[in-house]
């Protein structure tokens, strides 16, 4: 295990008791995926996912949340659409689609290093469950420009899951994400992409995961492929735990793979204040030992202010150390974001980031992202 540098903590220390103070100017909590929504309704993700870690195809609650633009309160001025996912009483269907528009410049320079559209999410899901112990999961990830992610078919999610086993404990068997972390929709967060985890967080793998989901508290374990079928083994091994409550909720989950040991950990929180004001936080470590310099950290922080229905603002931090014994690996990024939800099943983030890497010139970005859900 590894320990927090002082110029880490210091600046984790100075960006916590901001946001901690304005957290608790909110007032009183009150009761009310993305970590966001799941924070203000007090509830884990599978309250609308199908999947247990969240993400991917919604289940029926899911999908009116999503119809109400984020609220369990209906709209009076949607109140006559009737739009429903599921073809029957066993078969449900969703759609995803994302493009990115994205402008980007090394500080001082006059024009954009990049100006470009890019179509980053194009994802058909199908959810199939022949009886209530039962679901059958499978994505088609649509091709899109090329280079990019995905470059071609994509089977992001293919997995039968059987529920209401001994214990109340699910499992599942199939292609799916390591319960690792935060579940978020951004790749390039500090903690989840690939400069600092040793696998790609937004790509599923090949294996089998067993855990429980109760009211307050969870418990996953799962053992995956390194690679492809047949092409490497069960290598990767990934658990998470966690609590939740309407006050607050916490994980703690740890990776570990052989035999290019690497181990990693991390610890999130949440909480929201007064429905309007959340605070996200993920601190996470790691060892990999195949490398030079093994070990790395890294820091998220979100902080979320409900400005009114379908309108949110944010505030975020990226930190990472990724060659943390060896001088110049430091990283920070400072985002600031609109996150606008004018109607149902329509969401454009504006989002304006700021990045600070030791050893280089420091650049900021222009985002649109405009995002489809179904």
């Amino acid at each position: 295990m590894i320990r927090p540098s002082l110029k880490f903590v210091a600046c984790a220390l100075t960006w916590g008791c901001w946001l901690l103070a304005a957290w608790l100017v909110a007032g009183p909590a009150r009761g009310a995926a993305l970590p966001l929504y799941a924070s203000r309704g007090g509830v884990t993700c599978n309250t609308c996912h199908i999947d247990p870690n969240g993400g991917g195809i919604r289940n029926e609650f899911g999908f009116t949340f999503l119809k109400n633009r984020h609220s369990i309160e209906p709209e009076e001025r949607w109140a006559n659409l009737t739009v429903d996912p599921k073809l029957n009483d066993w078969i449900t269907v969703g759609l995803d689609v994302r493009v990115l528009y994205l402008a980007e410049h090394v500080n001082g320079g006059e024009t954009f290093g990049t100006s470009t559209f890019f179509p980053m999410q194009g994802q058909v899901n199908l959810a199939v469950q022949p009886h209530e112990h039962l679901t059958l999961v499978a994505s088609h990830g649509l091709v899109v420009d090329e280079p990019g992610f995905p470059t071609g078919y994509v089977a992001r999610e293919l997995y039968g899951m059987i529920e209401e086993l001994p214990g109340e404990t699910y499992a599942r068997v199939g292609r799916f994400r390591l319960p690792f972390g935060l579940r978020q929709d951004d790749h390039t967060s500090f903690t989840r992409d690939t400069d600092f985890l040793i696998y790609d967080s937004q790509k599923d793998a090949a294996g089998i995961e067993i855990g429980k989901i109760g009211v307050h508290t969870f418990a996953q374990l799962s053992a995956v492929n390194d690679d492809e079928p047949f092409a490497g083994r069960v290598e990767r091994f990934a658990g998470k735990v966690g609590y939740v409550s309407k006050a607050f909720q916490a994980g703690l989950s740890g990776f570990h793979q052989d035999p290019v040991t690497a181990d990693f950990w991390s610890l999130y929180a949440s909480a929201t204040r007064g429905h309007r004001l959340s605070l996200i936080a993920e601190y996470a470590g790691g060892t990999n030992h195949d490398i030079a310099y093994p070990n790395r950290e890294a820091l998220f922080a979100e902080l979320d202010y409900r400005a009114a229905h379908g309108l949110n603002l944010m505030a975020k931090f990226d930190y990472a150390d990724n060659v943390k014994d060896f001088a110049g690996g430091l990283k920070r990024r400072y985002t600031a974001e609109v996150d606008i939800n004018p109607v149902p099943f329509v969401e454009t983030k504006l989002s304006y980031r700021y990045y600070h890497v030791e050893g280089s010139a420091d650049y900021k970005d222009l985002l649109a992202m405009f995002y489809f859900p179904f």
